[in-house]
């Protein structure tokens, strides 16, 4: 048998090669974009609770910082199912500090990017489809760059459905072995597992249903595989320092008033024309209606498991936005190859796609480097009170503090065990959230409430942080104007009181 002409193949290495330039170049881009500055408000308390772990050699019964009484199901839960994430933050923090995180969190991401790409590739999408997919997944991820142990669950929900569609396309079981352990160590690491394993589920009873449909009978030797390596993932969750608590939890959250006052809990809806607080969900509504123009043209009998699935995904991420990100890393592939049917006459070469790829990386660099919004390093001061924090370093000042919830976690990293906060994000107790509101808009219940808690200082930011035109908080009117009360520090940020002696 001949081969190609010397100039044919010629040309598909090239092709080749210049694909590979425009996909090295997007991903240089979105690391970029994705290396932002430390400003999440509970990365302190994840790395304060890594460093607790490895320091005492065993996860917390209590509340190691003393803020709450963490008998209860939230407490217990919120103590011990992200220990493993907290540690690996920690650890990562301790060697390489600050900008150590941000390449940690960056190289996540962007790993995932990599592996839509590389499925994109695996389910028969077109190049350029398929670069087109990963920018709108790679924008829609960057509102998620907060320095949490939910990264790892991006990751392992990437590669869990990495390995199902290589199992998928190649039909080689092995693949699907490696599932158990992945799963194992993601229930150590976040709780995200509960949807990693739900979808895993309805993936095996999708590819079942798929097999009876087109050939009369399920698959057998593979249907059973996958079905039992599906439940050993599922099981992992039992296998995890809370077990079936898991469940009561996610329950009771359900139940509490907790979740109607968690912003990521908020449906994409709620943000609807508001794209300055959210820029990156543009992207997901763009995506979101390219992947339902994707179902009439790519899904079909051969495809119900993954058309089931990007479905539920779909409807899920409009409940709330923390499931954007996993509809997007779900459905990207899919979408692209919907997309690249939609687009068939207009499909252009491995090279034509690469090139246009590495223009779009080039717009995304110059105009990240002129804003200044990419490869950055360090904390981002002015989300924090760092010159409250310094300023209470330098003068030893201790005792009992109502601070911001906002601010709990970096006060516990950098003041505890000296300064005992009020609260923090982890929001162990449900019941301190009501009393906190009533306290910074002082209220009649909030004034109660403060002064039966005998504070000794008092650390809150100067202006409502989620509406600054609200103005100040009246209680720190109320501080001011009481002779028990000074002002010890105040800067940009806001005031910190202390009870007079």
């Amino acid at each position: 048998m001949m081969g190609m002409p010397r100039s044919v193949a010629t040309g598909e290495r090239a092709g080749r090669y210049l694909e590979y330039a425009g996909l090295a170049a997007l991903l240089l881009a979105f690391f970029g974009l994705y290396s932002v500055k430390i400003a999440d408000i509970d990365f302190w308390w994840h790395i304060a609770a890594g460093k607790q772990i490895l320091a005492a050699g065993a996860l917390p019964e209590q509340d190691p910082f003393s803020v709450y009484n963490a008998a209860g199901v939230w407490g217990q839960t919120v103590l011990k199912s992200q220990w493993l994430g907290q540690v690996f933050l920690y650890e990562v923090f301790d060697h390489f500090g600050a900008d150590g995180i941000i390449f940690a969190k960056a190289a996540i991401l962007t790993a995932c990017l990599a592996l839509v790409y590389a499925r994109c590739r695996m389910v028969g999408a077109a190049p350029l489809a398929s670069f087109a997919v990963l920018f709108l997944v790679g924008m829609g991820l960057r509102g998620y760059t907060t320095e949490r142990p939910q990264l790892l669950s991006f990751l392992f929900f990437a590669l869990m459905f990495f390995v199902l569609d290589g199992f998928a396309r190649s039909g080689r079981r092995w693949l699907l072995y490696l599932l158990p352990p992945l799963a194992l160590v993601w229930a150590n690491s976040h709780g995200g597992l509960v949807l990693g394993a739900v979808t895993l589920l309805l993936f095996a009873a999708g590819y079942a249903l798929e097999g009876r449909v087109l050939r009369g009978s399920v698959p057998r030797p593979h249907s059973l595989a996958l079905g039992a390596v599906a439940a050993l993932s599922a099981g992992a969750i039992l296998l995890a320092p809370n077990g079936l608590t898991t469940f009561e939890y996610l329950a009771f959250l359900e139940k509490s008033e907790i979740r109607d006052r968690v912003s990521e809990y908020f449906s994409p809806f709620s943000f609807w024309g508001e794209w300055a607080s959210a820029p990156f969900l543009p992207y997901y509504w763009v995506f979101l209606v390219l992947t339902v123009a994707a179902l009439f043209t790519f899904f079909s009998k051969e495809r119900l498991k993954e058309g089931g699935l990007v479905v539920a995904l779909a409807l899920l991420s409009l409940t709330g936005y923390r499931y954007v990100p996993f509809f997007l890393l779900l459905a990207a592939p899919y979408a692209a190859a919907g997309l690249g049917n939609l687009i068939g006459r207009m499909a252009w070469s491995k090279a034509g796609a690469g090139a246009a790829a590495v223009l779009v990386a080039g717009w995304l660099l110059v105009g990240g480097f002129r804003d200044g919004s990419m490869f950055q390093r360090g904390v981002h001061e002015e989300s924090y009170p760092a010159g409250a924090v310094a300023f209470m370093r330098a003068n030893h000042v201790s005792g009992r503090m109502f601070n911001s919830m906002a601010w709990g976690g970096y006060l516990i990293w950098n003041l505890h065990p000296e300064v005992q906060v009020y609260i923090d994000g982890r929001m162990l107790d449900p019941k301190r959230v009501v009393p906190y509101t009533h306290i910074l808009w002082l209220t009649p219940p909030g004034k109660y409430f403060f002064e039966r808690a005998r504070f000794d200082l008092v650390l809150v930011p100067d202006r409502n942080r989620l509406d600054g035109a609200a103005g100040q908080y009246p209680l720190i009117a109320y501080l001011q104007n009481d002779p028990q009360w000074q002002i010890l520090y105040r800067d940009v940020s806001g005031y910190l009181f202390g009870r007079r002696l």
